[in-house]
């Protein structure tokens, strides 16, 4: 049964070059009485037989519908109605950000049944685009059983605390500077008392527990819609494992492509925009249309080269091989300080694809909680990750993973690895991991080696 959901305000206003489409300003009242403000933007014309397919587009934190407008002409001109919310919390919209929790998976359901409801709009060849939050929360609602007949999400997670949280050691900058894009006030009451918690990284069992209950990965081996996972080279808050390891396990018609965009240090759109958009219309034509139009038979992976001239393609996640650097002798750190390795020329050129594993035998004389490092090659940073030490022992033992990332190394680059208690002793500027040590806090390294994950044949020059 379709619920009955109220429009407030109906504006009608042109969107892109004349005639190409019309779109109308709606609000929507939810079960609980909050209003979701929204565009849903037309095809000029006659709808075909049934009704236009659509595409529900979702933005991310701190954003509104207004931001999907400009990508949104380029669906609408290939026969798409578009309809693009205001997340709850966001833009115009009412009530309090739960951050793509079951709230917001109720959101979509209803703002759902009435796209589809629409006697222009099909009510059976819908598709879901998400970016950041709002590909949290398409792939939320897939799983809750939203009836979308397509999926596309860009830069997103699929296991949030895996994302924020890798190796139990959070990325304070990163989860600060999501919190700070979102008033306070607006976010939900339940939610607001852990965003300190979020940033210290304490109350870690609490913590995994809410981001878990936002994220998909455990269901995904039940989801059989046509998934296409657009996600990013460089992005140090949502990597590519991120994607990769929601693409292993999807069961149905699945395509990935990594591309030269997202978060920080990168940037959305990147300079292979029109590739993307010309992948994700044939992904909608194949799926919503059902148009034979060969994607389907395409090799579903593509890496996109850095900088951008063109894809490679693939037909599982690529496969990597590694190259070990090993160091040791004794280097003390200080809380405030660092150690820094810097090892030989690169005597070939290779791309990294993948995470950097970085393992370290140290000794400290007093509780040392945490060990940051961060892989650069000059002045760029490459990759960087922390993670909790053992308590209670003199001398011990980490293997830990960095982000994972895709990194042209040239030959003759000569890498280094910065260890301290934060990642601004790398850089002042370098503001993903935040949390200090004690000041009582001493520790002496003996042992350190790096393994780098690279491609078979490097794909961008």
């Amino acid at each position: 049964m379709r619920r009955l959901v109220v429009i407030l305000s109906v504006v009608t206003v042109a969107v892109g070059a004349p005639g190409v489409a019309r779109a109308t300003e709606v609000s929507l009242v939810m079960d609980d009485g909050v209003h979701i403000f929204a565009s849903l933007l037309e095809p000029s014309g006659t709808p075909p037989t049934g009704g236009w397919p659509g595409v529900m587009m979702f933005h991310g934190l701190g954003g509104s519908h207004k931001d999907l407008l400009p990508l949104a002409e380029t669906y609408i001109a290939k026969g798409y109605a578009v309809f693009i919310p205001d997340a709850r919390g966001h833009g115009s919209s009412g009530g309090f950000v739960s951050l793509d929790g079951p709230r917001e998976v109720a959101d979509v359901r209803t703002e759902f049944q009435w796209f589809a409801g629409l006697p222009d709009v099909s009510d059976t060849q819908i598709g879901a685009w998400g970016i950041s939050l709002g590909g949290g929360a398409a792939w939320n609602s897939v799983v809750a059983g939203v009836r979308f007949k397509a999926l596309e999400t860009f830069e997103t997670w699929s296991d949030l605390y895996q994302a924020l949280f890798p190796n139990n050691f959070g990325k304070a900058g990163a989860i600060y500077a999501f919190a700070q894009s979102v008033p306070t006030e607006r976010i939900d009451p339940s939610l607001r008392a852990y965003v300190p918690q979020l940033i210290s990284s304490e109350n870690l069992p609490v913590v995994r527990d809410l981001l878990g209950a936002r994220s998909s990965l455990r269901l995904m081996s039940a989801v059989t819609t046509p998934s296409f996972l657009f996600q990013g080279r460089r992005d140090f808050a949502f990597d590519i494992d991120q994607a990769t390891a929601a693409y292993r396990r999807l069961a149905g018609p699945k395509r990935l492509y990594i591309g030269d965009f997202g978060h920080s240090p990168s940037r959305f759109p990147g300079p292979d925009l029109t590739h993307i958009l010309d992948l994700s219309v044939r992904w909608y034509d194949r799926y919503l249309k059902e148009e034979p139009n060969g994607i389907d038979k395409e090799k579903p992976v593509q890496v996109a080269s850095d900088p951008w001239r063109a894809a490679a393609s693939f037909a599982t996640v690529p496969k990597v091989k590694r190259f070990t650097i090993v160091r040791s002798g004794p280097r003390a750190l200080t809380p405030k300080g660092k150690v820094v390795y810097t090892f030989p020329p690169l005597n070939r050129t290779v791309e990294q694809f993948g995470p950097p594993v970085v393992s370290v035998t140290a000794k400290s004389a007093t509780n040392w909680p945490h060990l940051v490092a961060v892989l650069t090659a000059g002045n760029t940073v490459l990759s960087e990750g922390g993670t909790v030490t053992p308590s209670g022992k003199n001398t011990w033992s980490v293997k830990f993973s960095l982000i994972s990332d895709a990194n042209l190394l040239k030959k003759g680059t000569r890498l280094s690895l910065t260890f301290g208690a934060t990642s601004t002793v790398q850089n002042i500027a370098n503001l993903l991991y935040l949390k200090p040590v004690p000041d009582d806090a001493r520790l002496k390294i003996g042992f350190i080696s790096l393994s780098v994950p690279v491609l078979a044949k490097p794909i961008s020059k």
